[in-house]
């Protein structure tokens, strides 16, 4: 899954606009959604696990003062109750991913109901005083800001309102607003909850039913906080250092219900996963109580099959533990960011070990457990070398994904402060966030909107030609290591003792001569104009013709698998062939003297390249024959082994297309078009859409 939905159930990243209409001793009526976009596709998946537990805790800390509180996910429900009602207190989340969709609302209630009051809150908001000045005059349609954790911050304040609208706000917790006067209020206390268990359950309530739909991804969250203080991370703040837990209790009977909610409506929805949003899930002896719930589930209802979660940065051998009662469900993440130490100083990550986190890559492999690793390209102290080593390290340690990422700016962080900006001369893009965008009718009016994203492009140590040049060789290492496409091939290098990450760097330094080169440079091309500046793109997005151009996938499309997508279709024949010739090359480069080695290589890429040709488009398999058994390459141990693999007489093998039905599923669902297939690449591991080949006797 992508960074953005890991946070989602963090309690700091919950933003809050609430519509308060002024009667004192009146029972309010409350509203609470946290919107997504829906016309090209769900880009927020999870269930609104999050307002359901502020609805929660403000429904028992006030009572009677309040009425039962609505919740919503989908912005035409929302519409369409906004027609036939009104809230005295209405609430949409502000992440990165909706911030400009939450707004919106924010602005329609105020236009037609000018006397309400706003209140929003969460991590996409400055750190800083002055911005958040600033912030809080361009929104001129939000009142108050909740800061942090929410739960008790939104309570508090609604009683206030309710009790005594008119007296000061500033002792209340978590709270910052401008005054009559524009003058910023900050709130003197910065609160948490203690312990999450007083925060009752919105799934043991019911409230949550409604939303596993299928179409959304349920979530629980075990713990909050973070003991690390990454700058680039919200949670890199002190105030989030201490861990708060739930009781084990409490966790097992949520993972209970949620299973049953989705057995009893196995007929009707497809969600097959669930999302842990702990950030350092595995790490706790509480942890693994859980997986021991979790797989009791497993063996009994098959539910869940993927579990979704950023495992532990240390403490290898509990993450590991609870990698093998899960039964391979959960996927094990060793996220780097930079293995150079200069950068990890930088970036306040000298107190995560790195070697533990390549250990644990190796470890798992050996229980058979998926990993992957998160690299981000431009933090500070970056260059074009440093990100090469950190990929190197990564591939040879044998991860089995990698995801590489542009660095966000993201409000509420200590990286995207003026004053690191200003230290590491950092220069910044603009482009619209995939999937988030669209065009909405609210209370009489259709209006376009677009979530946008600030990048680093160069800093002081990487030029922004060598940050196009990272992409690049980013992109090379999501076709050719990501989803395990020449999985075969690579198992034959790491027998052999050569480097997987030098293939890989022999294929970056020589496709210029082969027609791959075309692709390559289309990527690049494009990676660069899909850069603008803020106000131009702003322009753009408020036109609709613009917005239906993305939601028809002719623009914003993530452009790493949108490639990887052409690379297995369009230009599947060219990418086999110079594979083929530059791997014959590379075994010639590296002095391998066997007789047999060059054939087998030959004959590997052609299983390799059977195995995945037209799996969209066309549902024959196929018939082929070879010298070699490919499935022998893993008893290989050096070279003179070769032979042993080598059949006596060719054998015939069939690849056969048991993914037909799972394809079908996807391409019906999003179309087998470019756009349709860079959809479905973002989302599933292709590995499991392959031919399986099969041998044959005669």
């Amino acid at each position: 899954m992508n960074k953005f939905t890991k946070l989602y159930i963090l309690t700091n990243a919950l933003t809050l606009n609430i519509c308060i209409l002024f009667k004192a001793g009146k029972i309010m009526k409350i509203w609470l959604a946290d919107l997504t976009y829906t016309q090209q596709s769900i880009s927020s998946d999870v269930v609104p696990a999050a307002i359901g537990m502020i609805a929660e805790y403000t429904e028992k800390t006030l009572g009677n003062k309040v009425k039962k509180i609505e919740i919503f996910k989908y912005p035409e429900e929302l519409s369409k109750r906004l027609k036939d009602d009104k809230p005295d207190i209405f609430g949409v989340s502000n992440y990165i991913w909706n911030a400009n969709l939450s707004y919106l609302f924010c602005e329609q209630i105020k236009r037609m109901y000018p006397k309400t009051i706003t209140v929003m809150g969460g991590p996409n908001f400055p750190t800083n005083n002055e911005e958040q000045k600033i912030f809080l005059k361009t929104k001129n349609k939000i009142d108050y800001y909740i800061i942090k954790e929410s739960e008790h911050a939104f309570a508090k304040l609604v009683e206030h309102l309710i009790v005594n609208p008119k007296k000061s706000k500033k002792n209340l917790p978590n709270l910052v607003y401008l005054n009559s006067k524009n003058k910023l209020i900050c709130s003197t206390k910065l609160e948490r909850i203690m312990d999450l268990s007083l925060i009752p359950s919105p799934y043991l309530s019911g409230r949550l039913n409604p939303y596993l739909d299928g179409k959304l991804m349920p979530v629980i969250q075990t713990n909050r906080g973070c003991p690390f203080s990454c700058t680039f991370c919200t949670e890199g703040q002190t105030y989030w250092s201490k861990v708060r837990k739930k009781d084990k209790n409490l966790i097992a009977s949520e993972i209970n219900w949620i299973t049953k909610e989705i057995k009893d409506k196995k007929n009707k929805v497809s969600r097959d996963d669930l999302l842990i949003a702990d950030s350092n899930f595995g790490m706790f002896n509480e942890d693994i109580d859980t997986c021991h719930v979790i797989a009791n589930q497993q063996k009994k209802n098959g539910y869940p099959k993927y579990i979704n979660v950023a495992t532990g940065k240390n403490r290898k051998e509990k993450v590991l533990e609870s990698a093998k009662i899960l039964n391979g469900a959960l996927k094990l993440a060793g996220s780097v960011q930079s293995l150079d130490p200069e950068v990890q100083e930088n970036i306040k990550r000298s107190n995560i070990s790195s070697d533990s986190i390549m250990e644990m890559a190796l470890n798992a492999n050996k229980i058979g457990a998926n990993s992957y690793s998160e690299v981000i390209l431009g933090l500070p102290g970056d260059c074009f070398d440093s990100h090469v080593k950190t990929l190197k390290i990564l591939v040879d340690s044998s991860f089995n994904t990698l995801s590489m990422y542009q660095l966000m700016m993201l409000p509420g962080t200590e990286l995207n402060s003026l004053e690191t900006r200003e230290k590491f001369n950092m220069k910044t893009g603009y482009r619209v966030l995939p999937r988030c965008f669209g065009y909405y009718n609210i209370l009489g009016k259709e209006l376009c909107v677009a979530e946008i994203e600030e990048i680093c492009i160069s800093n002081s140590t990487l030029t922004f030609n060598d940050y196009l040049k990272s992409r690049k060789l980013d992109f090379f290492v999501n076709v050719f290591y990501n989803d395990a496409i020449f999985e075969e091939l690579l198992n034959l290098f790491d027998n052999l003792n050569i480097s997987k990450w030098d293939w890989i760097e022999y294929l970056f330094d020589n496709y210029e001569k082969f027609e791959f080169k075309k692709l390559v440079e289309k990527f690049v091309e494009e990676t660069q104009n899909e850069l603008s500046d803020k106000d131009s793109l702003d322009k753009f997005v408020k036109k609709k013709e613009n917005i239906l151009k993305y939601i028809s996938g002719d623009l914003g499309n993530n452009l790493m698998f949108k490639y990887k997508s052409l690379s297995l279709t369009v230009f599947a024949n060219d990418m086999f062939e110079m594979v083929k010739d530059l791997s014959k090359k590379f075994i010639i480069k590296k002095e391998l003297q066997c007789d047999n080695l060059s054939e087998l290589v030959t004959e590997i890429i052609n299983y390799t390249k059977y195995k995945v040709i037209n799996i969209f488009d066309k549902n024959e398999d196929y018939r082929v024959r070879f010298n070699f058994d490919i499935n022998g390459i893993k008893k290989i141990k050096n070279l003179d082994e070769i032979n042993n693999i080598k059949f006596k007489n060719k054998k015939s093998v069939i690849f056969i297309n048991q993914g037909k039905k799972e394809i079908k599923k996807y391409t019906k669902l999003f179309g087998s078009d470019t756009k349709g297939l860079t959809r479905i690449l973002s989302r599933v591991y292709l590995k499991k859409l392959m031919r399986s080949p099969m041998y044959l006797n005669h």
